[in-house]
């Protein structure tokens, strides 16, 4: 098995690596951002939050990776390295993905229900999810990264009118709207109910060894 992941990590590890850092990197922009208790009206603040909008798609934009699935699976020599090794590298490569997005998200929600706007919160969670489907289909389909509209805004307005206007681009989006918020409703119940348990047993442990 062990042979099996070093040719895997070989051949994946660089764009791996790629994606797991652009998909984390909304997760520390919410960490600078959203931390206060009331809305900021500083203007560095709201360019950073353009910078989280544009960057969010990143974390469940890992899903659409799996087109690099069955290349190695090709690359497999026989059926357990796929079950035993790259299935896994992509579960935890996707997995990680997911989280960040729940984390980054997370730390937005929990901001508006700070600064007194908790009831928006449903509605922040669907149009996040749907900025994200449109920003994966960008990605993916047009390969538009998140900083291109800063560093060549026409271009990449241009590609984008290309792109949404054509005949599949509703179907797709709407596909990946769909797989982005059930894959962040799983790793929502999976994480916080880690958390719960964790919790738990820390209590249990406290009250069988009392200080």
């Amino acid at each position: 098995m062990a042979p099996n992941l070093v040719e895997v990590l070989r051949r994946d590890a660089w764009w791996m690596g790629w994606n797991t850092l652009l998909a984390w990197i909304p997760v520390a922009l919410a960490w600078a951002l959203f931390r206060g208790r009331e809305l900021s009206r500083s203007p560095f603040w709201w360019a950073g939050l353009v910078l989280f909008v544009l960057f969010l798609p990143n974390a469940p934009y890992v899903v659409t990776d799996l087109v690099h699935l069955r290349g190695d699976i090709v690359h497999a020599d026989r059926g357990g390295p796929v079950v035993t090794v790259i299935l896994p590298v992509y579960a935890l490569f996707i997995g990680s993905g997911f989280l960040a997005y729940y984390l980054a998200l997370g730390a937005a929600l929990r901001h508006l229900a700070r600064i007194g706007l908790g009831a928006w919160r449903g509605r922040v969670t669907i149009a996040a999810h749907a900025v994200c489907a449109i920003g994966v289909f960008l990605g993916r389909w047009a390969r538009l990264n998140s900083w291109e509209p800063v560093v060549d805004p026409q271009a990449t307005i241009e590609r984008i009118v290309v792109h949404l206007t054509w005949a599949w681009a509703p179907v797709l989006i709407v596909g990946t709207f769909v797989v982005t918020w059930l894959c962040h409703f799983m790793t929502k119940a999976i994480a916080e109910a880690s958390f719960d348990a964790t919790v738990k047993g820390a209590r249990r442990l406290r009250a069988t060894f009392p200080s």
